[in-house]
C-alpha cells in the first residue's frame, strides 16, 4: 500500500503544478541550448558577443553621463573617466585583459560611437 501511496502523491503534484512544471522544463532545455550554442562558437565570436553588450550597456552610460553633466560644458573628460569606471565594476573581467591599452581604446572609439548615435536620436526627437 505504501507504494501506491507515494506513486498517488507523485500524480496528485503533478496534477496540480503541471504548469509550472512545463515552464521548468522549457527553461531547462532553452538554457541548454543557449548555453551550448554559446560555448560552440569560437573565442572571436564569443568576443564580438560580449562587445556588442558593452556596447548596449556604454550607450546608456553615455547618456546617463551626458544628463548629470548637461551644465558643465568642458565636462568630457569627467563623463569618460565615469563612463570607463562603471564599465570596469560592472564587467571586472575586464581588469584581466592582457593589452589595457587596445582595451582603453576600444573603449573611447566605443564612446564615440554612442555619442553619435546620441546626438542623433536627439536630433530626430527634436525634429
Amino acid at each position: 500500500m505504501n507504494f501506491f501511496d507515494g506513486i498517488k502523491n507523485f500524480l496528485e503534484f503533478v496534477n496540480d503544478n503541471w504548469t509550472a512544471l512545463a515552464v521548468m522544463i522549457g527553461l531547462v532545455f532553452t538554457i541548454t541550448g543557449k548555453a551550448m550554442d554559446y560555448f560552440s562558437r569560437s573565442r572571436d565570436e564569443k568576443i564580438e558577443i560580449v562587445q556588442k553588450q558593452i556596447q548596449a550597456t556604454m550607450l546608456k552610460l553615455v547618456t546617463d553621463a551626458e544628463k548629470n553633466y548637461d551644465a558643465w560644458n568642458q565636462a568630457g573628460s569627467i563623463k569618460r573617466a565615469q563612463v570607463i569606471e562603471t564599465i570596469f565594476s560592472r564587467y571586472p573581467i575586464l581588469s584581466k585583459v592582457s593589452d589595457p591599452q587596445a582595451l582603453i581604446a576600444w573603449i573611447d572609439r566605443t564612446i564615440d560611437e554612442a555619442l553619435i548615435t546620441l546626438r542623433k536620436v536627439v536630433t530626430g526627437n527634436k525634429e
